[in-house]
C-alpha cells in the first residue's frame, strides 16, 4: 500500500469511528477526539470528570469502535492486586494437587479502570508494570500482556468522598488526562430523549482488531524531523522547574513539570495529528495540539502556584512565550 493510500484509510477510518461514538456520547467531541488520539499513538487514557459525564460509557465505546475484548475492573478500598493481575491457586484433582495460574482482567487488550482513584494505593502500582513495560510478573515469572494492550481508566476529581490520588509514577503513564465537563441543557435533553425510549443506544459495528494494529503501525511510520523534534523537547524541557530555560514563572510555581514520557506522548499524538491532515510529516502545530492534555496531569504545583490559582493554562502560555 502506497503512503497516500495509507494516510486515507487512516483518516477514513478515525473520522467514521468519531462519527459513530459522537451519535452515541453527545457533547463531547473534544474529549472523543483526543482519547481516540491517544489510543492510535498507543497509549493509555485517564478519563476525568464528576458522575454522570459518561466516563464509562466513552471508555466503552472506545473498545467496541477499536475491536477490542475488554477487562472491566471496578476499583473499590477493598479491591486487591491478584484481583487484576491473577494468582497462582492450589487445584486438587484424581492425580494429586498442582498449583496453576489463574488469569486476571488485565490479560484482555483493552482494560477499563473504573474509578481507578477509589482504589488503595497497592491497588493502583499492580498497573505500573503492566503500562510501561506491557508484561507482569507474579511469583517471579513474567506474563506478557497483548500487544494491543491500552488502559482506560476513569477517575472522579480527587475533592470527591472516598478516593486516593494517583501517585505521580501512575499519572506519568497515562498519556493523556481528558476531561469530560457537565453536558448542558439542551444536550441533556438530547441524552434523556435517546436513553429512556423503548429502544437504548445500538453498540457500535466497529472494525477488526487487525485495522487498529495497521492504524497504530501508519503512525509510527510519519517522519519526524530533528528540528521538530528538538523544539518539541526544548519545550519539555522548559516546563520543569530545575531547568535552566524555565522561566521564572515555572520556576516559582511548580514542583515537578513534564519528562521523557511526555515528550513521546506529544511526538506520537503529534503524529496521529499529522495523518489527520493529510501529512506524513510532523509539524509544529501536530505536536502542539495536545499540550495540555499531555502535561496537566504531569504537574505539581508549589505552594506558590496553587496561591495563586495556576492551571494547566497558566504553564502552557508560560513555556509558550519563553520557548520559540
Amino acid at each position: 500500500m502506497s503512503v497516500e493510500a495509507e494516510i486515507d484509510n487512516f483518516r477514513q477510518q478515525d473520522e467514521a469511528l468519531q462519527q459513530a461514538i459522537r451519535q452515541q456520547i453527545l457533547g463531547q467531541d473534544a474529549a472523543i477526539e483526543a482519547s481516540l488520539c491517544t489510543l492510535l499513538a498507543g497509549g493509555h487514557l485517564l478519563l476525568v470528570g464528576v458522575p454522570g459525564t459518561g466516563k464509562t460509557r466513552l471508555a466503552e465505546c472506545l473498545s467496541e469502535g477499536l475491536g477490542l475484548t475488554r477487562g472491566r475492573i471496578q476499583f473499590t478500598p477493598d479491591l486487591l492486586p491478584a484481583d487484576i493481575l491473577g494468582a497462582e491457586t492450589l487445584i486438587s484433582g484424581p492425580q494429586g494437587d498442582r498449583i496453576e495460574f489463574r488469569r486476571g482482567p488485565i490479560f484482555h487488550p483493552l482494560i477499563v479502570a473504573d474509578e481507578i482513584n477509589r482504589g488503595t494505593p497497592r491497588t493502583q502500582s499492580a498497573l505500573l508494570e503492566a503500562m510501561q513495560e506491557g508484561q507482569v510478573t507474579i511469583a517471579g515469572e513474567r506474563h506478557p500482556l497483548d500487544p494491543n494492550f491500552s488502559v482506560i481508566a476513569t477517575r472522579n476529581p480527587i475533592e470527591m468522598e472516598g478516593t486516593y490520588p494517583l501517585p505521580e509514577a501512575q499519572r506519568d503513564r497515562f498519556m493523556m488526562e481528558v476531561l469530560l465537563s457537565p453536558p448542558e441543557a439542551a444536550v441533556l435533553s438530547q441524552i434523556a430523549s435517546m436513553t429512556t425510549g423503548e429502544q437504548g443506544p445500538e453498540s457500535l459495528s466497529g472494525f477488526a482488531p487487525e485495522m487498529f494494529e495497521k492504524l497504530r503501525a501508519t503512525v509510527r511510520k510519519v517522519v519526524a524531523a530533528d528540528p521538530i523534534v528538538d523544539r518539541a523537547a526544548r519545550w519539555i524541557a522548559a516546563s520543569r522547574p530545575e531547568d535552566p530555560s524555565a522561566p521564572a514563572s515555572i520556576r516559582e510555581c511548580l514542583r515537578l513539570g513534564g519528562g521523557a514520557r511526555a515528550l513521546q506522548a506529544l511526538i506520537l499524538c503529534g503524529k496521529v495529528e499529522a495523518l489527520r491532515s493529510g501529512r506524513s510529516h510532523l509539524a509544529d502545530s501536530d505536536w502542539q495540539k495536545w499540550r495540555e492534555p499531555i502535561l496537566r496531569h504531569r504537574l505539581v504545583f508549589s505552594l506558590e502556584g496553587e496561591l495563586r490559582g495556576w492551571t494547566s493554562a497558566d504553564v502552557v502560555a508560560a513555556v509558550d512565550e519563553a520557548v520559540s
